[in-house]
């Protein structure tokens, strides 16, 4: 018998970086998930003294852990209601994870992956032409992926400095709607596009689905912030794991990241958002229960 066996607790494994200072990846994964009951079994691929944001960080490599852990948990028999993946430091580690998908995903466990790979129209400086290869492998398996705009570029093989620039100038969601169905791998994948400034006061979150699409409008002060990616999927992935619908889940995850941005008193965007001031109305928040 498994520990989850033994509990019945809801379970996620968090493939992710862990950095001290930023307010996200694991540190996302962890709090956000825990605070809605659901237990997270991290897998750090790397432990950075602060996210890579900041003018200076040092990154130490703890890519096999992936390997280590599904070598030690699938000798204990372990299983996940959800697999959440994020920051990927190379190659091999994509591998591993698509091998840890393998091993202990089965009908009833939601894959959900977001593919870190860069923003505001450029790669990261550590993604290579091989990387993009093997993420959109990682990707074709998922059940849910969360990119920004620039990393839907990407996994779509457009130019994001180009796409940017036309969305800019004609603000037609059917031009992302299209580009997220074009990368889908199957019609139930749910691809959702996140944080798509559609003027200086309003974001939306663009969905592609089983059904069809939608676009789901927020506030916004015309800043961003480190972490809200990953507090987006820690808290979508927590959200369809307690039962809501893809559109329902994307709407409530919204709300928290909009009342989280809200409640941030810094304008330094390295250090994230102030999330703990929302999870601290109550067990997950108001949002999730």
């Amino acid at each position: 018998m498994t520990a989850k066996e033994r509990t019945e607790k809801m379970r996620v494994a968090a493939i992710n970086d862990l950095s001290g200072f930023g307010k996200c990846s694991l540190i996302a994964d962890i709090s956000v998930l825990s605070s809605m009951g659901i237990e997270v079994c991290p897998v750090p691929t790397a432990v950075l003294t602060s996210q890579t944001g900041f003018p200076s960080y040092h990154i130490h490599d703890t890519t096999d852990m992936v390997e280590y852990s599904i070598r030690d948990w699938k000798e204990r028999n372990e299983t996940f209601d959800g697999i959440l993946t994020g920051f990927m430091p190379g190659e091999k580690v994509i591998d591993d994870v698509q091998s840890f998908a393998r091993a202990f995903r089965t009908e009833k466990t939601i894959f959900l992956v977001d593919p870190v790979m860069g923003d505001n129209g450029d790669r990261y400086s550590n993604y290579s032409d091989e990387m993009l290869i093997k993420m959109k492998e990682l990707v074709a398996m998922a059940d849910i992926i969360t990119p920004n705009l620039t990393e839907l570029c990407l996994l779509a093989d457009e130019d994001p400095q180009s796409v940017i620039k036309e969305f800019k100038e004609k603000r037609d969601t059917q031009l992302i709607i299209k580009l997220a169905s074009k990368i889908k791998s199957s019609d139930s994948q749910s691809t959702v596009v996140t944080g798509v400034s559609l003027d200086e006061n309003i974001i939306s979150n663009i969905i592609v689905f089983q059904h069809g699409s939608h676009v789901i409008k927020s506030s916004h002060n015309g800043l961003s912030y480190s972490g809200t990616g990953d507090l987006f999927a820690a808290s979508l992935m927590g959200n369809i794991l307690k039962g809501k619908d893809i559109l329902e889940a994307v709407r409530t995850t919204a709300e928290f990241i909009n009342r989280s941005v809200e409640a941030t008193s810094s304008t330094d965007r390295n250090y994230g958002v102030d999330y703990e001031q929302i999870l601290a109305e109550g067990p997950g928040g108001k949002r999730f229960l």
